[in-house]
């Protein structure tokens, strides 16, 4: 699991589980950067989020990183580092994390800007944790 703090190494520990096929514990751990985030204090999440991180190895994990990175900064009032915006963190082609066709409509509704506007789509309640 993630041990380090940065999403530097989280984008690490992505490209681990997508070199390895999982890509489902690729996107648990992407989705796990919110709690570790929310639980952070301010300088901790200035820290962590600061410097771009290498790729994952896959665009689609690129964008969906990014696209958290920006929603977590703009849930605590926080402007997102430069590096969210730049060209490698959006897709041209949409892409549907739960890979389900039938909960598309639901992803179009409820994805947070921060991620649609890169092209990635999450079902309701894919940003919430217990």
């Amino acid at each position: 699991m993630w041990k380090e703090n940065s999403v530097c190494e989280l984008a690490e520990e992505i490209a681990t589980c997508l070199a390895k096929g999982d890509s489902s514990a690729a996107t648990r751990l992407a989705f796990r950067f919110l709690e570790r985030y929310d639980k952070s204090d301010w300088d901790t999440r200035r820290r962590i989020t600061r410097e771009p991180p290498q790729t994952t190895g896959s665009d689609r994990y690129d964008a969906l990183l990014a696209g958290i990175v920006e929603f977590a900064c703009a849930s605590h009032g926080v402007v997102a580092p430069t590096w969210v915006n730049g060209e490698p963190y959006f897709l041209n082609e949409w892409w549907f994390v739960s890979g389900v066709a039938s909960l598309h409509a639901d992803a179009l509704v409820h994805s947070p800007i921060s991620l649609a506007r890169r092209g990635v789509f999450v079902t309701q309640g894919a940003l919430e944790y217990a």
